[in-house]
């Protein structure tokens, strides 16, 4: 398979975390999304959004939107992260959603902003709601997390999977501060310490 990616994107870490836990061998191909390579014949051709990640499959059929390309590898390996449990199962199902809904927008976009020169005036008007929201995604998570080891149980999950890449970066930019939020600080930790982990920088 082929990853095609941008290595700062929490996006893509998330398929490469779980590449990592399953261990699957992926092709990593990247491009500067902040140079327009993602908007070539070539690359609209397997994303017509022009949005990095893809995943690339063998047989060449091309699979976006990262938490569709999360359940899809771990649907292929037997519910991988994926409880057995069907109130569990939804659970797991809602974290997916809602990342990418109320806390993906808030977190990711701040910190792409303000790192990668990408600030305009509409985004300075936007940017203290966005951050509000942040906040109010991160206390959620805080919340879950005082009396649970992993977002799901005790057990870890996709959800986490999901929530991770652009949850322990969120400070990148400075609009957030993680020492606000201790359990989010040990639940990071704990990930981390996993034998598999890989961080967002290894490609």
């Amino acid at each position: 398979m082929i990853l095609h990616d941008f290595l700062p994107s929490g996006n893509g870490y998330k398929i490469r975390l779980l590449c990592a836990y399953l261990g699957l061998k992926v092709t990593l191909k990247q491009y500067d999304i902040t140079k327009g390579e993602t908007h070539t014949e070539s690359f609209l051709a397997m994303s017509p959004n022009g949005k990095i990640p893809v995943l690339e499959l063998d047989d060449g059929q091309c699979l976006s939107e990262s938490n569709a390309v999360l359940l899809y590898l771990a649907e292929q390996h037997k519910g991988a992260l994926l409880p057995s449990d069907p109130i569990l199962r939804a659970k797991v199902y809602k974290w997916l959603f809602w990342e990418q809904y109320s806390h993906e927008p808030n977190i990711a976009s701040p910190r792409f902003w303000l790192t990668h020169n990408a600030m305009t005036d509409l985004k300075k008007q936007m940017l203290p709601d966005r951050i509000e929201q942040g906040h109010a995604a991160l206390k959620q998570m805080e919340e879950t997390l005082a009396t649970e080891t992993f977002l799901v149980g005790n057990t870890i999950t996709l959800a986490d999977i999901c929530l991770f890449p652009y949850t322990h970066v969120a400070e990148e930019g400075g609009a957030y501060q993680l020492s606000k939020y201790p359990n989010i600080q040990r639940w990071i930790k704990d990930i981390e310490a996993l034998d598999w982990f890989v961080p967002i920088t290894q490609d």
